[in-house]
């Protein structure tokens, strides 16, 4: 499924090329592909419809939800084959000519935040060379804040 609106998504796509699992998308592609990433309840006639992960991941999504009311937050998205299928990450950011802002990560289950992070690092520096910086300390999660500053261990500009 996450594929398939990947695909549908793809002239809305900034700096995506097919050797990269990466891509930065505007506001109402973000919008559209937390809509894939959500947690869904599980098919129970009673009691805890949700798994203790996706209720975590459900705070995320409301949360995430919120801070796309601002027009100039899009995403950048990481999709990854893995041997249990198609992975999507959505990582919600500020853009702006001068840096660009992590806001949230939308992990999916299992996912390695610092494994992500470190990809992320690299193919931006790739793609925005010239352009913006990259920047983690608006990241609102404390796990996230922390798997960030181990990628970047200090480093000032991003």
């Amino acid at each position: 499924m996450s594929t398939i609106l990947a695909m549908l998504l793809v002239p809305g796509v900034v700096a995506f090329t097919p050797s990269t699992t990466f891509g930065t998308f505007g506001n109402a592609e973000a919008k559209a592909l937390i809509q894939a990433w959500q947690p869904r309840p599980l098919n129970v006639p009673n009691g805890e419809v949700m798994l203790p992960s996706s209720t975590e991941n459900m705070k995320r999504f409301v949360r995430a939800r919120i801070l796309l009311e601002d027009a100039n937050t899009g995403c950048v998205a990481s999709f990854d084959d893995q041997a249990e299928g198609t992975s999507l990450c959505v990582i919600l950011t500020k853009f702006n000519k001068a840096e660009h802002q992590l806001l949230m990560p939308l992990w999916q289950p299992g996912g390695e935040a610092s494994s992500t992070f470190e990809k992320l690092v690299a193919w931006h520096g790739e793609r925005f060379h010239e352009g913006a910086r990259l920047s983690g300390k608006r990241l609102e999660w404390p796990d996230d804040r922390a798997a960030w500053a181990k990628v970047v261990r200090g480093d000032e500009g991003i």
